[in-house]
């Protein structure tokens, strides 16, 4: 998944702009880029709609003048959720409210794919870094827990990361 999730970033910050612009629209039909990607990682017919989703995800994610995959090793998909993609930001209030994340965590099957897109449409204005596995394994893995684990871990580092803040400034 790892390895197939980074090719598909990789592929994409190498792609057109205008194949970049169709996979950031392209619904269950996909889009040439998605086609050629299928074609040379060998994904299955029953995996093809979620991958799908991974490179739609993935190409939201991928600035139309990028040059370099959107991969940042570390920056967890919830951790990410939560500072909007600022991982030295001082969070008064996370990027994706509580409320929403909720409503992401227990949504099921279809609405959990939507709602993973409404979630990175949000953060993806911006352009944040992400560790593509972890958004992977997001949509993959029916199972919440990680992005729960990471976005509250997140929440929680604030207090350590306003610390680190107020002493780099009064060493200045």
């Amino acid at each position: 998944v790892a390895s197939r999730a980074l090719a598909i970033s990789g592929a994409l910050a190498h792609a057109d702009p205008g194949e970049r612009a169709a996979a950031r629209r392209m619904g269950a039909e996909g889009a040439p880029v998605f086609w050629r990607l299928v074609a040379q990682h060998g994904i299955a017919p029953h995996d093809e709609e979620k991958w799908l989703r991974i490179t739609k995800l993935l190409a939201l994610l991928t600035p139309a003048s990028a040059t370099e995959s959107v991969h940042e090793a570390g920056r967890d998909f919830g951790a990410v959720l939560a500072d909007g993609g600022d991982a030295r930001a001082r969070l008064e209030k996370p990027a994706l409210s509580e409320q929403r994340l909720a409503r992401l965590l227990a949504a099921r099957e279809t609405a959990r794919l939507d709602a993973l897109e409404r979630a990175v449409r949000a953060l993806a204005r911006n352009r944040p870094r992400v560790d593509v596995p972890s958004l992977a394994w997001s949509v993959l893995n029916d199972n919440a827990r990680a992005i729960a684990r990471t976005y509250y871990a997140r929440l929680d580092r604030r207090a350590d990361i306003a610390e680190i803040a107020e002493k780099e400034t009064t060493n200045d």
